[in-house]
């Protein structure tokens, strides 16, 4: 079950990636860190 949630919070954290990379076309690393808090 961990390995479940595991999976799943890193495709969306893959998918908000691409989309904020397709948005701006140049990721933030400041942002994706605020993100993360």
């Amino acid at each position: 079950f961990v390995i479940t949630i595991a999976a799943a919070e890193a495709a969306v954290g893959l998918a908000l990636l691409i989309s904020i990379y397709r948005n701006r076309e140049n990721v933030d690393v400041e942002e994706i860190d605020l993100l993360k808090m």
